[in-house]
């Protein structure tokens, strides 16, 4: 009986050191957002190829609070909210509809694909996020 409850307790303390050292990672090397003004390009590159930049000067911290602030050069989005962020279905009024026709509008970071939605996205001085209508292969 001694001996299950040592390995039990040992057990315990090896998930607690293991929890608290992915918390520790996740914090350092997660990305965050950067305060003040940045200078940012927002590009859209719609279904036929053709691309629309805009410039945008801002002190959001994260992409889809720039995104809100370009309404005054005519760029738009739309999308359905859900517990993970907004997933995007219009920019610009073109649709992009996966269970139609596996279209969907992926994110771009600097030319890298985006590893986070508009909502948890960092907006960087001097970065360039596209929009790109793409269909699943």
């Amino acid at each position: 009986m001694k001996n299950n409850t040592k390995k039990i307790i040992i057990g315990a303390v090896i998930l607690i050191v293991l929890i608290a050292l992915f918390a520790v990672i996740w914090n350092k090397f997660s990305a965050k957002p950067t305060k003040g003004a940045k200078n940012i390009t927002v590009e859209v590159v719609d279904n036929e190829g053709a691309t629309t930049d805009y410039t945008l000067d801002t002190d959001a911290e994260y992409l889809r609070q720039a995104m809100d602030e370009l309404g005054d050069q005519g760029f738009s989005y739309e999308g359905t909210e859900s517990e993970y962020g907004i997933m995007i279905e219009y920019v610009n009024e073109l649709r992009a509809d996966y269970t139609a026709d596996g279209a969907y509008w992926a994110i771009y970071v600097n030319g890298e694909y985006g590893q986070y939605g508009v909502d948890t996205q960092p907006v960087t001085d001097g970065d360039t996020y596209t929009f790109k209508y793409e269909l699943a292969q």
